[in-house]
């Protein structure tokens, strides 16, 4: 019985581990990518991810009901924006969406038995 207790208290421990350190990663590297756009961000990075953190821990008291409420619009203002991007990419090369067809991977793997 006190090894199946001590088993638990570790992999309790690990869960609590990757549930805090698993939002932190995540906002950090998002916020990094920032550095993409310009280098100007760099000083920037640990603070903005900072206060993204604590905001998102001060808002989740109030249920997935709230966080939902603040990061809902924020998602569909992102995925808004990715689109049309992506669809102003399409508009400029249509012929992009001949990818999609699986015809092109089914000629891959016939024509190149080495490879696949």
């Amino acid at each position: 019985l006190g090894i199946g207790i001590g088993i638990g208290i570790v992999g309790a421990a690990l869960f609590f581990g990757d549930a805090v350190i698993t939002p932190a990663i995540s906002v950090l590297s998002a916020v990094e990518g920032m550095n993409v756009v310009t280098p100007t961000f760099q000083p920037y990075v640990v603070p903005l991810t900072l206060a993204i953190l604590a905001i998102v821990f001060a808002v989740q008291r109030f249920g997935t009901g709230g966080v939902g409420l603040v990061f809902g619009p924020v998602t569909a203002l992102w995925f808004l924006a990715i689109g049309l991007s992506g669809l102003n990419h399409i508009m400029d090369d249509p012929e992009i969406l001949l990818a999609i067809s699986p015809h092109y991977i089914v000629a891959f793997l016939i024509n190149s038995p080495d490879v696949s």
